[in-house]
Protein backbone atom coordinates (compact mmCIF):
# COMPACT_ATOMS: atom_id res chain seq x y z
CA UNK A 1 0.00 0.00 0.00
CA UNK A 2 1.31 3.43 -0.94
CA UNK A 3 2.11 5.75 1.93
CA UNK A 4 1.56 9.45 1.25
CA UNK A 5 3.64 12.18 2.85
CA UNK A 6 3.22 15.88 3.41
CA UNK A 7 6.15 18.27 3.64
CA UNK A 8 6.20 18.00 7.43
CA UNK A 9 6.19 14.17 7.14
CA UNK A 10 2.88 13.85 9.04
CA UNK A 11 -0.36 12.35 7.78
CA UNK A 12 -3.17 14.78 8.48
CA UNK A 13 -6.73 13.79 9.26
CA UNK A 14 -8.09 15.27 6.03
CA UNK A 15 -5.30 14.19 3.65
CA UNK A 16 -6.82 10.91 2.33
CA UNK A 17 -10.13 12.65 1.57
CA UNK A 18 -8.38 15.57 -0.10
CA UNK A 19 -6.27 13.24 -2.23
CA UNK A 20 -9.35 11.25 -3.30
CA UNK A 21 -11.13 14.50 -4.24
CA UNK A 22 -8.21 15.67 -6.37
CA UNK A 23 -7.73 12.35 -8.17
CA UNK A 24 -11.48 12.20 -8.86
CA UNK A 25 -11.44 15.76 -10.21
CA UNK A 26 -8.52 14.89 -12.45
CA UNK A 27 -10.26 11.79 -13.81
CA UNK A 28 -13.50 13.65 -14.50
CA UNK A 29 -11.67 16.57 -16.13
CA UNK A 30 -9.74 14.35 -18.53
CA UNK A 31 -12.67 12.08 -19.39
CA UNK A 32 -15.43 14.66 -19.85
CA UNK A 33 -14.17 15.81 -23.28
CA UNK A 34 -14.15 12.43 -25.10
CA UNK A 35 -17.31 11.25 -23.34
CA UNK A 36 -19.05 14.52 -24.21
CA UNK A 37 -17.96 14.12 -27.83
CA UNK A 38 -19.41 10.60 -27.92
CA UNK A 39 -22.72 11.92 -26.61
CA UNK A 40 -22.75 14.76 -29.14
CA UNK A 41 -21.93 12.39 -31.98
CA UNK A 42 -24.74 10.03 -31.03
CA UNK A 43 -27.20 12.92 -30.89
CA UNK A 44 -26.09 14.15 -34.32
CA UNK A 45 -26.28 10.65 -35.76
CA UNK A 46 -29.79 10.23 -34.39
CA UNK A 47 -30.91 13.48 -36.01
CA UNK A 48 -29.08 12.87 -39.30
CA UNK A 49 -31.11 11.52 -42.25
CA UNK A 50 -29.96 8.15 -43.53
CA UNK A 51 -29.46 9.61 -46.99
CA UNK A 52 -26.53 11.77 -45.84
CA UNK A 53 -24.02 8.91 -45.85
CA UNK A 54 -20.89 11.10 -45.96
CA UNK A 55 -22.05 13.11 -42.97
CA UNK A 56 -22.98 9.92 -41.13
CA UNK A 57 -19.48 8.53 -41.72
CA UNK A 58 -17.94 11.68 -40.20
CA UNK A 59 -20.16 11.42 -37.15
CA UNK A 60 -19.35 7.72 -36.70
CA UNK A 61 -15.64 8.52 -37.02
CA UNK A 62 -15.99 11.18 -34.32
CA UNK A 63 -17.73 8.69 -32.02
CA UNK A 64 -15.08 6.02 -32.68
CA UNK A 65 -12.12 8.34 -32.05
CA UNK A 66 -13.70 9.75 -28.89
CA UNK A 67 -14.48 6.26 -27.58
CA UNK A 68 -10.88 5.21 -28.24
CA UNK A 69 -9.58 8.31 -26.44
CA UNK A 70 -11.80 7.68 -23.42
CA UNK A 71 -10.76 4.02 -23.28
CA UNK A 72 -7.06 4.94 -23.55
CA UNK A 73 -7.35 7.44 -20.71
CA UNK A 74 -9.26 5.08 -18.42
CA UNK A 75 -6.69 2.32 -19.02
CA UNK A 76 -3.82 4.74 -18.42
CA UNK A 77 -5.25 6.19 -15.22
CA UNK A 78 -6.14 2.75 -13.85
CA UNK A 79 -2.45 1.90 -13.71
CA UNK A 80 -1.01 5.38 -13.06
CA UNK A 81 -3.37 6.13 -10.16
CA UNK A 82 -4.21 2.56 -9.11
CA UNK A 83 -2.36 -0.16 -7.25
CA UNK A 84 -1.92 -2.93 -9.83
CA UNK A 85 1.12 -1.64 -11.73
CA UNK A 86 3.47 -4.23 -10.20
CA UNK A 87 1.84 -6.85 -12.43
CA UNK A 88 2.04 -4.78 -15.62
CA UNK A 89 4.81 -5.57 -18.11
CA UNK A 90 6.98 -3.05 -19.90
CA UNK A 91 5.23 -3.84 -23.20
CA UNK A 92 1.85 -3.05 -21.61
CA UNK A 93 3.17 0.22 -20.16
CA UNK A 94 4.53 1.23 -23.56
CA UNK A 95 1.18 0.43 -25.19
CA UNK A 96 -0.68 2.51 -22.59
CA UNK A 97 1.56 5.50 -23.35
CA UNK A 98 1.24 4.98 -27.11
CA UNK A 99 -2.56 4.86 -26.94
CA UNK A 100 -2.82 7.84 -24.59
CA UNK A 101 -0.74 10.11 -26.85
CA UNK A 102 -1.94 8.56 -30.13
CA UNK A 103 -3.48 11.76 -31.48
CA UNK A 104 -1.20 14.23 -29.75
CA UNK A 105 1.86 15.91 -31.23
CA UNK A 106 4.16 14.30 -28.67
CA UNK A 107 6.54 11.67 -30.04
CA UNK A 108 7.97 9.16 -27.56
CA UNK A 109 11.26 7.40 -28.25
CA UNK A 110 12.53 4.53 -26.11
CA UNK A 111 15.97 3.39 -25.06
CA UNK A 112 15.41 -0.17 -23.89
CA UNK A 113 18.33 -2.10 -22.36
CA UNK A 114 18.68 -5.91 -22.28
CA UNK A 115 16.62 -7.72 -19.63
CA UNK A 116 14.38 -4.65 -19.56
CA UNK A 117 11.36 -6.44 -18.08
CA UNK A 118 13.31 -7.56 -15.03
CA UNK A 119 15.01 -4.18 -14.55
CA UNK A 120 11.72 -2.34 -15.08
CA UNK A 121 9.80 -4.09 -12.29
CA UNK A 122 8.36 -1.54 -9.85
CA UNK A 123 8.89 1.50 -12.11
CA UNK A 124 5.52 1.46 -13.94
CA UNK A 125 3.57 4.04 -11.94
CA UNK A 126 6.56 6.36 -11.72
CA UNK A 127 6.98 6.28 -15.48
CA UNK A 128 3.28 6.78 -16.29
CA UNK A 129 2.89 9.76 -13.96
CA UNK A 130 6.19 11.31 -15.07
CA UNK A 131 5.23 10.96 -18.75
CA UNK A 132 1.79 12.41 -18.01
CA UNK A 133 3.39 15.52 -16.49
CA UNK A 134 6.05 15.97 -19.18
CA UNK A 135 3.45 15.54 -21.92
CA UNK A 136 1.49 18.44 -20.42
CA UNK A 137 4.66 20.53 -20.41
CA UNK A 138 4.71 20.38 -24.23
CA UNK A 139 1.24 21.56 -25.38
CA UNK A 140 2.51 22.03 -28.96
CA UNK A 141 4.16 18.63 -29.05
CA UNK A 142 7.79 17.62 -29.03
CA UNK A 143 10.13 14.68 -28.61
CA UNK A 144 10.27 12.73 -25.35
CA UNK A 145 13.20 10.37 -24.93
CA UNK A 146 12.67 7.67 -22.29
CA UNK A 147 15.71 5.80 -20.98
CA UNK A 148 14.72 2.75 -18.93
CA UNK A 149 16.58 1.33 -15.92
CA UNK A 150 19.32 -1.24 -16.43
CA UNK A 151 19.93 -4.15 -14.12
CA UNK A 152 23.28 -2.66 -13.04
CA UNK A 153 22.03 0.95 -13.21
CA UNK A 154 18.56 1.37 -11.63
CA UNK A 155 17.79 4.79 -13.05
CA UNK A 156 14.85 6.13 -15.08
CA UNK A 157 15.39 9.26 -17.13
CA UNK A 158 13.15 11.34 -19.40
CA UNK A 159 14.35 14.11 -21.69
CA UNK A 160 11.79 16.41 -23.34
CA UNK A 161 12.74 18.53 -26.34
CA UNK A 162 10.14 20.93 -27.70
CA UNK A 163 9.64 24.35 -29.25
CA UNK A 164 7.60 25.36 -26.20
CA UNK A 165 7.98 23.94 -22.69
CA UNK A 166 5.66 25.14 -19.93
CA UNK A 167 6.03 24.01 -16.32
CA UNK A 168 2.63 24.86 -14.91
CA UNK A 169 2.35 26.51 -11.52
CA UNK A 170 2.90 24.18 -8.59
CA UNK A 171 4.08 21.15 -10.59
CA UNK A 172 7.77 21.42 -9.74
CA UNK A 173 6.94 22.04 -6.08
CA UNK A 174 4.68 18.96 -6.08
CA UNK A 175 7.43 16.84 -7.63
CA UNK A 176 9.78 17.82 -4.83
CA UNK A 177 7.15 17.49 -2.09
CA UNK A 178 7.39 21.19 -1.32
CA UNK A 179 3.65 21.75 -1.24
CA UNK A 180 0.96 22.09 1.38
CA UNK A 181 -2.23 20.04 1.33
CA UNK A 182 -4.46 22.96 0.40
CA UNK A 183 -2.19 23.91 -2.50
CA UNK A 184 -2.48 20.60 -4.34
CA UNK A 185 -4.66 20.62 -7.47
CA UNK A 186 -5.89 18.10 -10.08
CA UNK A 187 -3.08 19.28 -12.38
CA UNK A 188 -0.37 18.69 -9.78
CA UNK A 189 -1.62 15.28 -8.58
CA UNK A 190 0.54 13.23 -11.02
CA UNK A 191 3.60 15.17 -9.88
CA UNK A 192 2.77 14.63 -6.23
CA UNK A 193 2.26 10.92 -6.83
CA UNK A 194 5.75 10.81 -8.36
CA UNK A 195 7.07 12.43 -5.18
CA UNK A 196 5.23 9.95 -2.96
CA UNK A 197 6.47 6.94 -4.93
CA UNK A 198 10.04 8.24 -4.91
CA UNK A 199 9.89 8.77 -1.16
CA UNK A 200 8.38 5.34 -0.56
CA UNK A 201 11.08 3.63 -2.64
CA UNK A 202 13.82 5.85 -1.18
CA UNK A 203 14.79 7.04 -4.65
CA UNK A 204 16.42 10.30 -5.67
CA UNK A 205 14.85 12.89 -7.99
CA UNK A 206 16.63 15.34 -10.27
CA UNK A 207 14.81 17.88 -12.46
CA UNK A 208 16.57 20.40 -14.69
CA UNK A 209 15.41 22.80 -17.39
CA UNK A 210 17.48 24.58 -20.01
CA UNK A 211 16.58 27.35 -22.42
CA UNK A 212 19.26 26.78 -25.05
CA UNK A 213 18.43 24.21 -26.28
CA UNK A 214 14.92 24.13 -24.88
CA UNK A 215 14.85 20.95 -22.81
CA UNK A 216 13.30 19.49 -19.67
CA UNK A 217 15.11 16.63 -17.97
CA UNK A 218 13.82 14.33 -15.21
CA UNK A 219 15.89 11.61 -13.59
CA UNK A 220 14.87 9.13 -10.90
CA UNK A 221 17.68 7.09 -9.39
CA UNK A 222 17.36 4.16 -7.01
CA UNK A 223 19.53 4.49 -3.93
CA UNK A 224 18.79 0.95 -2.75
Amino acid sequence: MLNFYLRNEKMTEHFPLRLAELVTSRLCHDLITPIGAINTGLELFQDSPNTHLAESDEILNLILQSAQAASARVSYFRIAFGSSSSNVSLDEIRQLIKNYFLRSKLEVQWKIPPQSDLAFEGWGRLLLNAVLWMGECAPRGGLLNVCLPKKDSPMLSLLLKADSIICHQGTLEALKGQVELEDLSPRTIPCYLVHCLIKEKKNQLKVTQSSSPLELFLEIKSLG
